[in-house]
């Protein structure tokens, strides 16, 4: 591994995210206006942003998630599941940001029409019979 590489992890398990989130983002250090803005980018809804985060629905929690490792200053940015309880309108926001800014990332999704719109290669895993 390069010597100081910084990876972002989007976990598929979201069950340790909580409270309100200018606490999230203090105890994730994350530069909280810069996650604000991402948030929007992502189409939280306003009254949204006054609930505590284990009070969200999993498409709100996971625009929280997907806003976290976006405000993190990394190397490689790798996610499990991101487009999971995300609607189609949601999705289409995460593909044109990720088409905006262009992240080095490692992906795992089953949704292949997600993959084909986000990914410029891709190594598909088959079980060993």
């Amino acid at each position: 591994m390069q010597t100081g590489l910084k990876i972002s992890y989007l976990p598929q398990d979201l069950s340790s995210y909580h409270g309100y989130l200018p606490a999230f983002a203090k105890e994730h250090d994350l530069d909280y206006e810069h996650f604000l803005n991402q948030l929007k980018k992502l189409g939280l809804e306003r009254e949204a942003f006054k609930q505590k985060i284990e009070e969200m629905s999993q498409g709100q929690k996971k625009r929280v998630a997907l806003a976290k490792s976006l405000t993190e200053e990394a190397s490689l940015y790798l996610w499990d599941e991101p487009a999971n309880y995300l609607d189609l309108f949601n999705q289409d926001q995460l593909i044109k940001l990720l088409a905006k800014e262009q992240p080095a990332m490692l992906l795992v999704d089953h949704d292949q029409a997600f993959i084909e719109a986000v990914a410029k290669e891709r190594v598909n895993l088959r079980p060993v019979l």
